[in-house]
């Protein structure tokens, strides 16, 4: 058998007089082709982020108002006058809790007016001077006087929340030997 030598170089330019022997104008091609491939990655990563789009969404939302009221009573019991004279009577107070859900600007307001005639707590009397009038406590509540015929503000805020508050009420004039009640309607409004 016989042996043959394999060279130990490769056959064919060294890898230097290779890069010697390249020209300046493949140089120029090559740095030329760079810059297009770099330049093609850079358009196409601008191109496809162009996919990606903003949507400006408008949200409007409509606070529905509601409104709920807890009273300790709707009747006024009005004790019998022991005595002739004409000082206030004291008729009792009532205890209220008022909720309101409405927008930061809508008013509420709390009304309270008597279901029977005033008068009517004098016993009968034609032409009865009795009055009742009524003092606000707590955040919001207002005083003033029961009339047959409008209601009375007895509370009022601005916006939504809770109020907790009494009206204490005193009656002025005749009244019934033997008493007498009269019922009231509350109401809480809100725009």
């Amino acid at each position: 058998m016989s042996l043959v030598a394999l060279p130990t170089r490769w056959p064919g330019p060294s890898i230097q007089a290779r890069m010697m022997a390249t020209s300046p104008r493949t140089v120029r091609l090559s740095a030329a082709a760079v810059l297009a491939l770099a330049l093609c990655g850079t358009l196409g990563a601008a191109i496809f982020a162009s996919d990606a789009s903003i949507a400006v969404t408008r949200f409007q939302a409509t606070v529905r108002t509601s409104t709920s009221l807890r009273l300790s009573d709707q009747l006024l019991v009005i004790a019998p006058r022991q005595t002739d004279d004409d000082e206030p009577l004291t008729a009792g107070a009532i205890e209220f809790r008022a909720a309101a859900r409405t927008s930061s600007d809508g008013e509420v307001m709390l009304t309270v007016e008597p279901l029977a005639p005033i008068a009517s707590l004098a016993g009968g009397a034609g032409d009865s001077s009795t009055t009742i009038a009524f003092m606000g406590d707590g955040e919001g509540a207002q005083s003033g006087s029961l009339s047959d015929a409008h209601p009375e503000t007895a509370a009022r805020w601005v916006g939504s929340g809770v109020r907790t508050g009494r009206l204490t009420f005193t009656v002025r004039g005749p009244v019934s030997p033997l008493g007498g009640t009269l019922p009231l309607r509350f109401l809480l409004t809100a725009p």
